[in-house]
């Protein structure tokens, strides 16, 4: 019992948790830091609402422990009996079950909302299986104020038991009046039906055509008035703290049954009809005082439904839980919506040829697209789910103004640096050791060197002696320098050209290009080099302007 007990009041707040973890932790933008606090403060109010619902259950467990509640398994409709209810009606105890529903007693009037709660605290599926019938004895109220007076705490009581299930609870109006006896004459929306004890229903005016009962329709007709003036006129009233109140059924029946002869009942009956209720009084069994007739019209609408209060609690936390959700997926879907249209607009806003800005719009493009692609591989995260995931329109939209991009042409490839060019000679073969002046022979080795180097404006025409390492260092690079000198004067004689062209250097041996350990090494360094290195306004005349050649495209690059 005690399992049982805890079992229900840990259900409903583990309902609402689950629902609540779940929007906090998919659905809302917050840190792992600020979720988890969340969750720590929503798992202490749940520690304690359990314990506050077990504290409230169990007790009410223990104290109804020998009550005649229904079984937890019946499903048939659990009627709580109140108003003028004696013991004569619950002769063999406070319940009385039957095959199509269980009778409860209730003592008080006022007792009716209290019962109600503990019974849907021991079986809550119950909430959805309650009807109430208020029994009315008019045969024995002598005061209508006070009567009057009942029926609206019924109303009061209702009012509180609606609050408690959720739904407005079934009423049954159930009447008996002193008279000649008949059976259980049920009223039911338009309906009217007699209901003999063994026997099929009829319709009140198929009942009605027989002659033995031509005798009771003074009665019924009184009855019926007296329904209408006393009993269903103080129900349909409405105030502000006490709403109306339409019984589902009216269940009414004559019989020998107890009357005041000061009472509401006989009073009418004998004003309106001059007939006098007779004294005689029969006890009747306890089942008579039921309508049981009324209990398969009932069945339909009182069926087992889980919840009451705390089901409506629950349902209502879980919708606005799903609500939140939808609210936050929405949210967060625009904001994914106006990040990706900023960076489209943006694109499309700068000018196709204006390369660095629109290379950086195209990169956060290529970010959205990656990450939308992901999404599309691994799912989105559930804070866009929901179905208004508008990832694929966008990727494509994305995609779309990529293709667009048009690069920027290739820069155009910066022209070679022109190098120099070198004629290397070999100064054995224009001079005589140790001698600067031109050998006869050497005039065919100069003229080739002469054509390969052509005097250009700009360039400089550079002659270069070289010895080996033999002999003073400084007779070498006096030797050098007039080889260079001697060289320069046949070129500038023989190509006619001016001297500004020229520059002569004597390195000596500085600069060899072999070794000087070997005869052969020494004879290579033994040169002179003559190469052209560009000078602006070198090989002018002054006072002349000469014109580059057509394919001299070296020289006019150099000379800009």
């Amino acid at each position: 019992m005690r399992g049982r007990t805890l079992f229900r009041a840990v259900l409903p707040v583990l309902l609402c948790l689950v629902a609540v973890l779940w929007l906090a932790w998919g659905f809302l933008a917050w840190s792992v830091a600020g979720k988890s606090v969340l969750t720590l403060l929503v798992m202490l109010v749940s520690a304690v609402l359990i314990r506050r619902r077990y504290r409230q259950k169990w007790p009410a467990q223990q104290t109804d422990e020998g009550a005649h509640f229904p079984p937890e398994s019946h499903t048939g409709p659990v009627v709580l009996v109140c108003g003028d209810v004696n013991d004569g009606m619950f002769a063999a105890g406070p319940s009385r079950g039957t095959a199509q529903g269980w009778y409860l007693r209730i003592t008080e009037l006022t007792g009716l909302m209290p019962f109600a709660e503990r019974l849907l605290a021991r079986t809550p599926k119950m909430a959805g299986q309650l009807a109430v019938m208020y029994r009315c004895l008019p045969v024995q109220h002598e005061d209508e104020a006070l009567l009057r007076a009942s029926l609206k705490a019924l109303r009061l009581q209702m009012k509180q038991l609606r609050e408690l299930t959720g739904y407005s609870v079934p009423v049954v109006l159930n009447t008996e009046f002193s008279g000649p006896e008949t059976p259980w004459i049920v009223v039911w929306g338009n309906t009217a039906l007699v209901c003999p004890e063994g026997e099929p229903a009829v319709t009140l005016s198929e009942w009605q055509q027989s002659s033995q009962t031509a005798f009771i329709q003074p009665y019924l007709t009184q009855a019926t008035s007296l329904l209408h003036s006393v009993m269903l006129d103080e129900l349909g009233k409405a105030d502000r703290l006490c709403p109306a109140v339409r019984p589902f059924a009216i269940t009414l029946r004559l019989g020998s049954v107890s009357t005041s002869v000061a009472a509401l009942w006989p009073q009418l009956l004998f004003r309106q009809t001059r007939i006098a209720i007779a004294g005689h009084v029969t006890a009747y069994e306890p089942c008579w005082h039921f309508a049981d007739a009324v209990l398969p019209l009932l069945a339909p609408w009182t069926t087992p439904l889980p919840g009451g209060k705390t089901g409506r609690q629950v349902v209502m936390v879980l919708l606005l839980c799903a609500l939140g959700a939808i609210a936050l997926s929405v949210r967060h879907n625009q904001s994914l919506i106006r990040k990706i249209s900023a960076d489209l607009q943006r694109w499309q806003a700068i000018p196709m040829d204006n390369y660095a800005p629109k290379a950086q719009a195209l990169h956060a493009l290529q970010q959205d697209a990656l990450l939308l692609e992901r999404w599309q591989r691994q799912g989105e995260p559930h804070r866009y789910g929901l179905g208004l995931y508008p990832g694929n329109r966008l990727w494509l939209a994305v995609q779309q103004a990529i293709d667009t991009w048009v690069p920027p042409p290739p820069s155009p490839k910066p022209k070679p640096k022109p190098v120099p060019k070198i004629i290397r000679l070999d100064s054995m073969s224009l001079f005589d050791s140790g001698k600067a002046v031109l050998k006869t022979g050497s005039t065919k080795m100069l003229v080739n060197s002469l054509v390969g180097v052509k005097a250009k404006p700009g360039w400089l025409i550079v002659v270069a002696g070289h010895t080996d390492n033999t002999g003073n260092v400084q007779l070498n690079q006096t030797l050098s320098q007039k080889r260079a000198e001697a060289v320069r004067d046949w070129m500038r004689d023989t190509g006619d050209m001016p001297e500004s062209c020229f520059a002569v250097q004597g390195y000596g041996a500085s600069r060899p290009i072999a070794t000087n350990n070997t005869p052969e090494g020494r004879a290579l360094n033994r040169r002179v080099e003559i190469s052209l290195v560009p000078q602006a306004n070198a090989c002018q005349i002054p006072g002349h302007t000469q014109v580059p050649s057509q394919d001299d495209g070296v020289s006019q690059h150099n000379g800009e």
